[in-house]
């Protein structure tokens, strides 16, 4: 991966007349497990690691003031969850940026609802939000994403082709299989309206959020979503509820999840924060005790710009415990750092 940002440089100083900003982003913790158990029954004994979570390596290309260019690369390192060092490409995107109100991105791009909520949770070095967490939707997938702002509504809509980069394994759609041949497609919207946005800096935070979203996993089972919420940003104080469903239903068989996320951020002094969360998801309500709630509570620290830190505790309980399904408390030290 350092090899792609000296390609990078170099392709910056032969290029000239574009302007291509290199950049990146790191995850790292120290964890300990406080529990008997991992929440998918694996037995611990005081079990505690240091890791290096997550890394990303960012271009942006900017051609001029209405056409640019991002290319993230992404690294996964999480030996506690089994996962090897691997890089994939997450995200390619050509971006026209026409007006505030029409914006274009084409490639594989970054899904309408993950960045959304995370930029009001603002914790996405110590966890993932529930939609995440759950793998409701992709991070990114291969489409056309249109998006823009106009008087208290800002819109996002996409179509795509489903099942993500396929980064996490061989279900993704570069496996034609799984999305009949290339047929299938996916398609996303999603919209926030701020009804004070007029009213001044203490109101205009305040949004009402939607997504829709109509797709297919093959042809005899569906991908259907419906989130909708409250959320309020502002220097002192952000806070996000979501209600979210998940219909995965087969011809043969209902299925369908749901489950809501509270969170909130308060910021008394400049640099530092208090953080909590707490997710509760049902992934099928047709089939009895596998719901789980999940708690989290911190605090986080700005070193330097660019640097941020936070010590955490995160619990999940289960509804009902088994073999492979168990509650799992891990007190973590979490680190950010952008460049």
């Amino acid at each position: 991966m350092i090899a792609v940002l000296v390609a990078v440089t170099g392709f910056s100083n032969a290029v000239g007349a574009v302007e291509v900003k290199p950049g990146g982003l790191m995850f790292a913790h120290y964890e300990f497990v406080a529990s008997q158990h991992l929440q998918n029954g694996t037995t611990t004994q005081n079990y505690s690691a240091f890791e290096v979570s997550r890394i990303y390596l960012n271009a942006d290309a900017k051609y001029d003031e209405k056409v640019s260019a991002f290319v993230q690369l992404e690294a996964n390192l999480a030996s506690r969850d089994g996962k090897n060092n691997r890089v994939y490409l997450k995200n390619a995107e050509l971006r026209f940026n026409f007006n505030p109100a029409a914006k274009i991105t084409a490639g594989i791009v970054a899904a309408p609802w993950r960045g959304y909520e995370e930029g009001i949770w603002k914790q996405r070095f110590a966890a993932k939000i529930l939609e995440d967490v759950e793998g409701l939707l992709p991070a990114s997938d291969r489409g056309i994403r249109f998006n823009g702002k106009v008087p208290f509504l800002a819109y996002d809509a996409m179509a795509a082709n489903g099942e993500g980069t396929g980064g996490d394994g061989t279900s993704g759609n570069e496996t034609t299989t799984s999305d009949a041949g290339g047929r299938l497609k996916d398609y996303t919207l999603r919209l926030a309206i701020s009804p004070l946005e007029k009213l001044g800096d203490a109101f205009k935070g305040f949004k009402i959020n939607a997504l829709a979203h109509k797709g297919d996993k093959n042809e005899s089972t569906v991908r259907n979503r419906m989130f909708a919420g409250l959320s309020y940003e502002s220097n002192l104080f952000n806070f996000s509820g979501h209600y979210y469903n998940a219909d995965n239903s087969a011809i043969t068989a209902p299925s369908r999840g749901e489950g809501f996320s509270f969170h909130a951020v308060v910021t008394p002094v400049e640099k530092f924060w208090l953080f909590a969360r707490f997710d509760k998801y049902d992934p099928d309500i047709n089939v009895g005790g596998d719901s789980r709630n999940r708690y989290y509570w911190g605090a986080g620290y700005q070193v330097v710009k660019g640097v941020r830190i936070a010590v955490d505790h995160q619990y999940v309980e289960q509804e009902r415990r088994s073999t492979t399904r168990q509650d799992e408390s891990i007190l973590f030290v979490h680190t950010e750092a952008k460049f």
